[in-house]
């Protein structure tokens, strides 16, 4: 069952750690992620976006 996305987070160029850990997560499709005595699996899929959606994401820039 997917459940909807409630609110976007945006991550900014300076927030290396959190790029690379979404970049090796991109590659994988999934990740176990232990954060102290818990382990999480962590899965990406990508999304659909409407037009309107995208121009907000993208501020207008073209997609590459």
């Amino acid at each position: 069952m997917r459940m909807p996305s409630k609110e976007i987070i945006v991550i900014g160029e300076g927030d290396k750690e959190v790029t690379d850990f979404l970049e090796k997560l991109r590659v994988a499709g999934r990740l176990h992620v232990q954060l102290g005595r818990d382990v999480y699996s962590v899965s990406i899929s990508r999304d659909a976006v409407s037009d309107k959606g995208r121009e907000f994401l993208t501020k207008g820039k073209p997609l590459e």
